[in-house]
């Protein structure tokens, strides 16, 4: 964006920006300093467990298989 006599974007500009806006909320799987995921499926809109957005964790997967099969 240097290149295009625009302002910049940092994180923390970004982050302020996503906060406030519900529209690039619902852009936005994950992000951080480094890079930005966009929704690329209604898969993403999922809710997950608990975890990094977007990616369930191992442990959780595993509680709801054993939930899943407890004939007791």
């Amino acid at each position: 964006m240097q290149n295009q006599g625009r302002g910049q974007f940092n994180y923390d500009v970004f982050k302020a920006a996503y906060d406030q806006d519900p529209k690039l909320q619902e852009l936005i799987t994950n992000f951080d300093q480094e890079k930005i995921e966009f929704k690329t499926s209604s898969v993403d809109d999922v809710a997950n467990a608990p975890g990094e957005p977007g990616r369930p964790e191992a442990d959780t997967v595993n509680q709801m298989a054993k939930n899943a099969t407890d004939l007791g």
